[in-house]
Formats: structure tokens, C-alpha cells, sequence
């Protein structure tokens, strides 16, 4: 059965049934937004929700003490009237926006979070890190509690496919299976730690203590 990727917020927007190649466009992609259909009318819609309809950047010499970006919203640039920024947003799924003092910082976030420029030297120590622990020779776990679908997984890049562009998406690394797949279940660490405690004192019960003689006493 084919899959559907739908990429909305990545390098390139779109509709992809190979992963490797949505996988192109979310990698590096800061807080890339996309998800995997079975019906292609769903994928179609789904991105069809998530598109700007024209971009706004007002002149760098524009005299003003707040900017504001949009990259992600029905509207997509730099404003100085918030008014415009709040129809901009209005209804748009996952919409991204903030407020700066200069031009330049403003411009950039827009750059960044729009069309990923200036994202790739940002994320490439995360990248680095990412393949030194997956090339590690201790097993580690990836616990997805909350994401396109929850589980844990044996790899970043499994891990990664369901967390990404999934608003509120919760997930740790976890050297230990079996508190992975309480992670995974629903259990906070505090409830994963309790349980830990729990099976270390049973095994310190569990460990037999050798009875003490009763002496013989002198008549």
C-alpha cells in the first residue's frame, strides 16, 4: 500500500512517496512540519492547509521599533503593524512568528524558519552528536511517548520520522529497554525512577541472609 509524505514546512514543500526523499527536505530543516498519509487526498489536504498565499517584507530602512517575522502563517515575512500579523496567523495550523527590535534579527528568524537558510551550520554539532551515539558501542533506546506514533525505537533517524513537525512530541534516549517502554507508555520519570527503586529493594529482599546460631547454653 502507498505511503504519502507530505512535506509543508521542509526545503522543499510537497508531496513525496519515497521517505528518503521527504527525508531530504525535513533533515536540518528547523522545526520542520510534515506527515505520513495512506490517502492521498488527506496528504493533499493537509498541505494545502499549510501554505502561504504571498510574502511581505517591508524595506530595511524602515523606521520602527518593533518587527515582527512570520514564517510560517497565511502571509509569510516582515511586518511592523501587528495587525497584519494577527490576520496573518489567524487559523493557520501551527503558525510561527516573533517580535524583534531591528530589521536584520527579524529578517533572519524569517529566513530561517521560512526557508531554512543559515539552519544547516546550526544543526550540524546536533547532526555530529547524533551519529557519534549512534556509532557508540553501548545499545541505546529511543522512547517516543508522544508522536506520529509512540514506541521505542533502536535508532535517532526512526526516532526523528516520528517526532518531527508533531506539535508536542515527547521522547528521551534511554540506555535501559525496559524504561524506555515505560517512557513510551506514559510514565513520567519520576514514576520510571520509583519503579526502579522498587525492583532494586525486592532484589535486596530477595538476597538471603544467613540465620545467626543460637548458643548453647551451660547448665
Amino acid at each position: 500500500m502507498s505511503k504519502f509524505y507530505a512535506v509543508a514546512h521542509g526545503f522543499k514543500r510537497g508531496l513525496f512517496e519515497d521517505w528518503n526523499e521527504a527525508k531530504k527536505q525535513i533533515d536540518d530543516f528547523p522545526q520542520a512540519v510534515y506527515k505520513k498519509f495512506d490517502d492521498k487526498k488527506e496528504a493533499e489536504k493537509y498541505l494545502n492547509e499549510r501554505k502561504a498565499t504571498s510574502t511581505k517584507i517591508v524595506p530595511e530602512d524602515t523606521k520602527a521599533s518593533t518587527f515582527y517575522a512570520v514564517a510560517r502563517g497565511k502571509t509569510i515575512g516582515v511586518f511592523v503593524e501587528y495587525d497584519e500579523v494577527k490576520k496573518s496567523i489567524a487559523d493557520y495550523p501551527q503558525a510561527l512568528q516573533k517580535k524583534f527590535s531591528t530589521f536584520a534579527e527579524a529578517h533572519e528568524y524569517y529566513l530561517k524558519f521560512a526557508e531554512g537558510k543559515g539552519a544547516v551550520k546550526e544543526e550540524s554539532k546536533k547532526s555530529k552528536e547524533t551519529k557519534s551515539a549512534e556509532t557508540s558501542n553501548a545499545e541505546v533506546f529511543y522512547a517516543v511517548a508522544r508522536g506520529h506514533k509512540s514506541g521505542v525505537f533502536s535508532t535517532w533517524a526512526e526516532c526523528k520520522e516520528q517526532t518531527d513537525g508533531f506539535r508536542g512530541a515527547k521522547f528521551k534516549k534511554f540506555d535501559n529497554k525496559e524504561e524506555a517502554e515505560l517512557f513510551a507508555s506514559g510514565k513520567t520519570l519520576k514514576q520510571i525512577e520509583e519503579h526502579k527503586k522498587r525492583s532494586n529493594d525486592s532484589s535486596s529482599n530477595d538476597t538471603d541472609c544467613p540465620v545467626p546460631s543460637k548458643k548453647s547454653k551451660k547448665v
